[in-house]
């Protein structure tokens, strides 16, 4: 598929917290929208990923959309049966990536014509919920989703929909994801980064100028990331170590083989990404929790009326299966119709992004069904 980028824009939207912002974000669609718009499946990604969910842009792009092994003509998710939207989020990590549209940070607030910087407002993923919804409805006319569904992050998303707006969707799918964001997650990859990067003197507050960031204390999160999105087995294997080594036995200061070729492929990669965004992207992924303004979670799940699919990696250390298996638990108890699919992968959280082939096949009879 050859995939062209969109936007839409949110002239006020006011946030959980109150405050009011525009919105300007990017989206792609995938198939063809029925006449009585009743066949849309609502993507929405991960903390690191964006829009680009499936196909290519060009023929010469290296790689396609992260979940191209669920999206498409055929697939999981049939194109030549369901009209796919996919919209990127708020405060985009990937924001110098020139494919990225989003607002967070980094953008022009209006009012100052200045960057907002830290003055830009915390946001949750129930927000970014919101915000599909005010697009999806005023915008495309679409009043009704036949399912909503998201890895890790965008799971986030997705369970949120199934709670705050119940009537408006049939299915929800969430991979490698789960209803709270487990506090050990938010103490191992994402408070601690958070401070990794504001201890960088260069992080000034979030007042720094294009090029000149904390790109010490960004590398090293998104270090911390890695590390617990993949398996210790996933490591072994991809990092070598060079037991030949001398030199970094002589000298304290020069690096491993394998932190070598990790800090490689990360300095690579952070080229795309902003710190003050992983930054609100860190705090708003600490922040999930569907029990949040429903008194308990007991509560915000009886609220869900759509199909449930939970799909799981019983090797995932960011988001447990243990906490899926209670969340599928008590939605059995309150009579609802949930259920919990697990798969084993080395790539741990990353397998729900890049092991598709191994719950393609539940994830296509939940949506058929």
């Amino acid at each position: 598929m050859n995939i062209k980028k969109k936007s839409f824009s949110l002239d006020a939207y006011t946030l959980e917290n109150g405050k009011t912002i525009p919105v300007t974000l990017g989206y792609e669609t995938y198939g063809t929208l029925n006449e009585d718009k009743s066949n849309v499946v609502l993507i929405a990604h991960y903390f690191s990923a964006s829009s680009h969910a499936a196909g290519k842009y060009s023929e010469e792009d290296v790689a396609p959309g992260y979940w191209d092994g669920l999206i498409g003509p055929g697939k999981a998710v049939d194109t030549n049966k369901y009209f796919v939207i996919s919209t990127d989020n708020l405060a985009n990590v990937q924001v110098n990536n020139p494919k990225i549209i989003t607002t967070g940070p980094r953008s022009i607030n209006p009012e100052t014509g200045k960057r907002w910087g830290m003055e830009f407002p915390a946001y949750t993923f129930r927000d970014m919920a919101g915000i599909q919804k005010e697009f999806i409805t005023k915008q495309l006319g679409i009043k009704k989703l036949h399912a909503v569904m998201g890895a890790s992050a965008g799971g986030f998303i997705a369970q949120s929909w199934a709670v705050e707006y119940p009537d408006m969707l049939d299915n929800v799918i969430g991979v490698i994801t789960n209803p709270q964001n487990p506090i050990l997650t938010s103490f191992t990859v994402l408070q601690h980064a958070m401070r990794a990067i504001a201890m960088d003197p260069k992080w000034q507050d979030g007042n720094y100028e294009d090029g000149e960031g904390p790109t010490e204390g960004l590398e090293l999160a998104i270090q911390m990331m890695n590390a617990g999105a993949f398996t210790e087995e996933f490591y072994e294997n991809t990092y070598k170590r060079d037991s030949s080594e001398i030199s970094t036995y002589a000298d304290i200061h020069l690096p491993t083989s394998y932190e070598k070729q990790l800090s490689e492929g990360i300095k690579a990669g952070a080229t795309a990404i902003d710190a003050s965004h992983w930054y609100y992207t860190s705090r708003a992924t600490m922040m999930h929790d569907l029990a949040h303004n429903h008194e308990s979670l007991e509560k915000a799940l009886d609220r869900i009326t759509a199909n449930v699919l939970m799909v799981s990696c019983t090797r995932d250390y960011l988001q447990p299966t243990i906490f899926n298996k209670k969340m599928v638990d008590m939605l059995t108890k309150l009579g609802k119709n949930a259920e919990l699919y697990t798969f084993e992968s080395e790539k741990g959280h990353m397998g729900g992004v890049i092991d598709t082939h191994l719950f393609d096949e539940k994830v296509k009879e939940f949506l058929n069904k």
